[in-house]
């Protein structure tokens, strides 16, 4: 193979790199805080992470939008046209929306607002959690020795994966899972102590999200 012709092809290659690269940065969009989301539904995240909503619009109500999202909690479904067919969706199965750039995720049949967005994104419910209390082994009635159980409401801090659309529960374990995919920034996070861990954990996850940014496509 000649010389000359060894560098048409190297040059060849060179530029379909080079204009593969160009293709992406014009087909996709680097998140910051002046992104713009797409109000609407999203059904699933796969919407979510192409921005593509189903638009407030669509659906088919007597309510103007705010209202219908005010009272969306105590709707088990609702009518709503999807790629121009009429389709009955159940409130409990549809991933969340987004409206005036800001995502609500559903979660246990409620919406919570995301107001931390990136490739580890965080945002707080509030769940049911059930608690028993124990015998007491001084009381002599025979159902006073059972103990009582009783339900309350907690604050829960959860963790999205923004690559997978993956929930985790806050905690450092999941936060280890996150950022594994960085050697250097896990190795670090892994030799502090637990307690420093702890202290330092929002840091780490915002370093994270520095290093390896999301990418949208430039609709």
């Amino acid at each position: 193979m000649s010389t000359i012709f060894k560098f048409v092809i190297l040059t060849f290659i060179l530029y379909l790199m080079s204009t593969n690269q160009l293709f992406a940065q014009q087909d996709s969009v680097k998140y910051d805080l002046d992104f713009k989301f797409n109000d609407g539904f999203f059904l699933d995240f796969n919407q979510v992470r192409s921005n593509q909503a189903i638009p407030f619009k669509n659906i088919i109500t007597n309510n103007n939008t705010d209202l219908f999202l005010e009272k969306l909690t105590n709707i088990p479904s609702f009518m709503l046209f999807v790629n121009g067919e009429k389709k009955n969706i159940e409130t409990k199965n549809i991933w969340g929306y987004a409206k005036n750039d800001v995502i609500y995720i559903q979660y246990n049949k409620k919406f919570y607002r995301v107001p931390s967005i990136g490739s580890i994104s965080f945002f707080v419910a509030n769940i049911e959690v059930q608690y028993q209390t124990g015998m007491n082994p001084w009381n002599n009635s025979f159902y006073g020795t059972q103990g009582q159980s009783y339900t309350t409401d907690e604050l829960h801090q959860f963790l999205i994966d923004f690559k997978t659309g993956t929930l985790y529960e806050y905690s450092i374990k999941s936060i280890e899972k996150l950022i594994s995919f960085d050697k250097e920034l896990f190795t670090e996070y892994t030799k502090l102590k637990k307690r420093k861990q702890k202290q330092l954990s929002f840091i780490y996850i915002r370093r994270f999200n520095e290093s390896h940014p999301l990418y949208f496509p430039n609709n």
